[in-house]
């Protein structure tokens, strides 16, 4: 939030000051079936902010301008190249429909969700009908395996029961413990941040708990966007109490006394599912006025996003939360000294929480007995619909990406043999057999320029229409930037028309300086990261793309 805002909200409500003002877009959405000027004004009364920065707020978010009737329609790479685009036309033609990126169920593209949250896997024309029948069930799970010498993130998603109560034996151990020793032992571990930026988790925990200023939060991120990845869906839908365990653990470790799950939109069986998770550990005393001991809190909850895939990086996702427009802020100060509220705040990917109670509670020997020297622990890998085998596999780092492209994901479904790879999504890398043989390391990937991400696998099979995927990629940038800094702003839109044109000799120059400005003067990843895949395209397939120059 910024100053102002801030200093607004605490002379005109001191009391809710600290209160997350996302709910209230929610609610007052619903009510008007969007945030017209009239429910802007009532949104403005309830949370305490000015007018014009709750018009801007909401002007950043998707679901602000939707009839929330509205039918979603992934947009992702992996339903694109199922052949969505076709059918999400036919059923245009009989429902309101808004496209969305993503819907996590690549393993069964294309995928389309009922206003009510219900999801309709393997779209096709005969399908359509449940839309207006209003009988979709909910998907059953996809195909969870495990090749790690100990199951640590699929231990539960996988049982029939995975969100009965745990006994939370992790915390257990670390309430044991001093806060600084809890700490030290996640550094021991090696465990790095599992959300694409591969942070020492120990070290950010290190950072908050040095901090002055109180209350401190923890903040789960739960806005898993990548095109490809859906292992947070699956955790939080399915083994919910693995992330509130982690976060009371670092709440310890920081002394921290508030938590926030934010979970996107396109989630809500997550929502749901997260927020009756957090009644039952509450009320079984993991949660709450007492969870860290006599008198130490740690109260959670769970604010869901309105539509926005930038909200996935830290600084854009708490200014979220505050009731501003979901926009990277510039660092430093980083949010573990001056985050939510401008307070210390830890913001953790939920894979990165749910390894946190086994490194607990099995200590960090048998933590870093697996993996390598760089990248500690296991990975899980979500592989699309394009693989003979698609589903979430966990595997120790250090398997290399061919052994986990060919056998453990079979392939390209039906036998097809595959071109390349989209590796951790749109802002990730497009990985050719060339650099299959690569293991999956944070640092070794890292040397070869390939970016792991979420780790969420995209097959792209041959002969692959490399004009189409380009265009996409570009949508997606131009659709997806926040529109803070101007070189992705208006980079991305530039370089959309052109693309959109046909790329050619006279036109390549222009295009290629735009994605250079873009990755050297972006202000986040989004920007600084989204040009890679871009640029493998033209360095390997600029053959099948270019077009002639026009007479």
């Amino acid at each position: 939030m910024t100053a102002r805002a801030r200093a607004y909200r605490a002379t005109h409500a001191p009391d809710q000051e600290l209160t997350a003002a996302l709910p209230a877009f929610h609610a007052v959405a619903a009510e008007h079936r969007g945030l017209n000027a009239q429910a802007v004004q009532q949104l403005a009364r309830t949370v305490q902010l000015p007018v014009a920065t709750l018009r801007g707020a909401a002007s950043s978010f998707d679901d602000s301008k939707v009839d929330p009737r509205a039918v979603r329609v992934c947009a992702g790479t992996s339903c694109m190249l199922a052949g969505g685009g076709d059918v999400s036309r036919e059923l245009n033609h009989q429902h309101k429909c808004h496209p969305v990126y993503c819907l996590g169920y690549c393993d069964r593209s294309p995928v389309a969700m009922t206003a009510d949250g219900k999801v309709v896997p393997k779209l096709s024309t005969d399908s359509l009908a449940l839309f207006s029948s209003g009988s979709p069930a909910h998907p059953q799970p996809p195909s969870i395996r495990c090749t790690a010498r100990h199951a640590i993130i699929t231990a539960r998603i996988g049982k029939p029961d995975p969100v009965t109560l745990p006994d939370y034996t992790g915390l257990h151990a670390a309430l044991k413990m001093q806060p600084a020793d809890v700490t030290r032992t996640i550094i021991e571990s090696g465990l790095r941040g599992r959300g694409g930026a591969a942070y020492i988790t120990g070290k950010k925990w290190q950072i908050a708990a040095a901090a002055p200023g109180t209350p401190k939060f923890i903040v789960a991120n739960g806005d898993e966007g990548d095109p490809g990845s859906f292992i947070d869906r699956e955790l939080m839908e399915r083994d919910p109490h693995a992330v509130l365990e982690g976060m009371a653990i670092a709440a310890h470790a920081v002394g921290a006394s508030r938590g926030i799950v934010f979970i996107r939109s396109e989630y809500p069986v997550a929502s749901d599912v997260m927020t009756k998770a957090i009644d039952d550990a509450t009320h079984a005393g993991h949660l709450g006025p007492h969870a860290l001991g006599k008198n130490k809190p740690f109260e959670v909850e769970v604010v869901r996003g309105m539509g926005s895939y930038v909200c996935g990086e830290e600084t854009a996702l708490l200014a979220a939360i505050e009731g501003q427009r979901g926009e990277v802020w510039p660092r430093p100060p980083y949010p573990v000294e001056a985050g939510v509220f401008g307070k210390p705040t830890v913001v953790v990917n939920v894979e990165t929480l749910a390894n946190v109670p086994w490194i607990m509670s099995n200590g960090t020997q048998a933590y870093t007995a697996m993996g390598t020297a760089d990248s500690k622990g296991t990975k899980t890998l979500c592989f699309n619909h394009g693989f003979a085998r698609p589903g979430i596999v966990e595997l120790e780092f250090g398997v290399t990406l061919r052994t986990a492209i060919n056998d453990l994901a079979g392939g390209g479904a039906n036998g097809a043999e595959l071109e390349a790879v989209l590796l951790g999504g749109p802002m990730g890398s497009i990985v050719t057999p060339d650099q299959w043989d690569v293991p999956i390391c944070f640092i070794a990937m890292g040397k070869q320029s390939i970016n792991l991400g979420h780790a969420g696998l995209v097959a792209i099979p041959k002969p692959a229409d490399w004009t189409a995927i380009l265009r996409h990629l570009l949508t997606f940038m131009r659709d997806e930037s926040c529109g803070k800094c101007v070189p992705c702003r208006l980079g991305s839109i530039r370089a959309h028309e052109i693309a959109r044109a046909g790329l050619n000799n006279s036109s390549l120059p222009q295009f290629q300086r735009i994605m250079s400005l873009m990755k050297e003067a972006s202000l986040c990843a989004f920007g600084r990261e989204t040009p890679g895949p871009v640029k493998t395209i033209l360095d390997k397939f600029s053959h099948r793309i270019m077009t002639e120059v026009p007479a």
